[in-house]
């Protein structure tokens, strides 16, 4: 069975892990000032591209790129606040998303 045609709870636990991993390591290193910020949010960025396995967390996936999308022009632009606001929210979708997904 391919992975696009149907994808079990654990292989799209797994892969929402992932981004979930990249979205706290990009929040860490804006927090801590670090020089490698857009290098993390461009991480977090790409962990984002595509579509999820099956397809069936496209829906709450495009509101956390639109999130981290805005955090990333927040970021560029200096207003620390606003962006860490975007992606703390994107982070907490992401995992209320997986959450509801483990009680499966």
């Amino acid at each position: 069975m391919k992975a696009g045609e149907r994808a079990d709870a654990a292989v799209r636990l797994a892969y929402l892990l992932r981004i979930h991993s990249y979205l706290d390591i990009a929040i860490v290193s804006m927090w801590t000032a670090s020089p490698r910020v857009d290098i993390m949010l461009g991480m977090a960025e790409a962990s984002l591209r595509g579509e999820s396995p099956g397809g069936e967390d496209d829906g709450p996936l495009q509101k956390i790129r639109a999130l981290v999308d805005e955090a990333r022009g927040y970021q560029a632009a200096g207003d620390f606040s606003a962006a860490m606001g975007r992606m703390r929210v994107a982070l907490d979708l992401l995992a209320l998303h997986i959450i509801g997904l483990s009680g499966e």
